[in-house]
């Protein structure tokens, strides 16, 4: 494979039993597209390492690397994201391991760093504490769809109402967040002067399985998601109450709440305290447990 060196196109997609990549992919300095899922695999000479992937600056459209341990930041920072200005996509997946809070994940996360080039970021499994290490998703101002899915031990959700191209957002199974709000929009506190509008391009949010959020918090001065057209919330069994949906979200017509047993009680279709808050949506739909 590694004498292929004009090769841009590599399909093993349906290969399903096949354990790693061979090594002598990292040669291939012309690849463009690569169809499977990058799987690290540890203590394999044979096999393909992340930090392979470095010569790669022509690959372009999809990445997704599975399996991600607490040794692979030095691996990640050889693998040069950044400088892969034609990546689209970027899928990443932590290995799920249940137990204590992982202090490698941290180092990855940073050596993450995409180009900021960079349309839609998937990030699972990651067991961090803060989004601190995140820092750098601030400047991918192309980024238009953003999943985040099972960070267990992530308090606050990651700043990113100042993302420009933001369409789409998916938060789901971040069991200790409490409280939503500046840190989301971006600002360091409340009384912060913000000349922008905070997820101004913002059409579809989902929040999913967040068992302990009880807080969702607006500053009431700055113009926030003004396209927001679809809000869907779901198993968030603590959550209090919703935001002035009246002025502050304007443009939303569909909202879905399902298995929120307190909103489902204040925003009571006619009889809920809450209901007026919501009844100018043309679609709203809550569904009982």
């Amino acid at each position: 494979m590694g004498k292929l060196i004009n090769l841009k196109h590599l399909y093993v997609w349906g290969c399903w039993r096949l354990r790693y990549l061979p090594k002598g992919i990292g040669s291939l300095k012309s690849l463009q597209v690569l169809d499977r899922p990058f799987y690290v695999c540890e203590g394999d000479d044979e096999a393909l390492k992340l930090g392979d992937l470095g010569i790669m600056d022509q690959l372009q459209g999809s990445l997704e690397i599975q399996y991600l341990g607490k040794d692979d930041a030095s691996e990640i920072e050889k693998a040069q994201l950044g400088n892969k200005e034609h990546l689209s996509h970027l899928r990443v997946f932590f290995k799920d391991e249940y137990g204590e809070q992982r202090k490698g994940d941290e180092e990855i996360v940073k050596a993450l760093q995409p180009h900021q080039n960079l349309e839609s970021l998937l990030i699972w499994y990651c067991q961090i504490g803060t989004t601190e290490s995140l820092y750098w998703i601030k400047s991918l101002h192309n980024l238009r769809r953003v999943e985040l899915y099972g960070w267990k031990f992530c308090e606050v959700l990651p700043p990113l109402g100042k993302l420009p191209s933001l369409e789409i957002l998916e938060i789901r199974f971040m069991e200790k967040v409490r409280k939503v709000g500046v840190e989301f929009l971006g600002i360091e506190e409340e009384e912060e002067q913000v000349s922008s509008i905070l997820f101004p391009k913002l059409k579809q949010l989902t929040f999913r399985s967040l068992y302990n959020w009880e807080e969702w918090a607006f500053v009431s001065e700055i113009t926030i998601m003004p396209r927001l057209s679809e809000l869907r919330l779901a198993w968030c069994p603590k959550l209090k109450a919703l935001p002035d949906l009246r002025y502050k979200i304007t443009a939303l017509r569909t909202l879905e709440i399902r298995c929120c047993p307190i909103l489902e009680g204040e925003y009571k279709k006619g009889v809920g305290k809450e209901w007026h808050n919501i009844s100018h949506i043309p679609n709203v739909s809550i569904t009982p447990l």
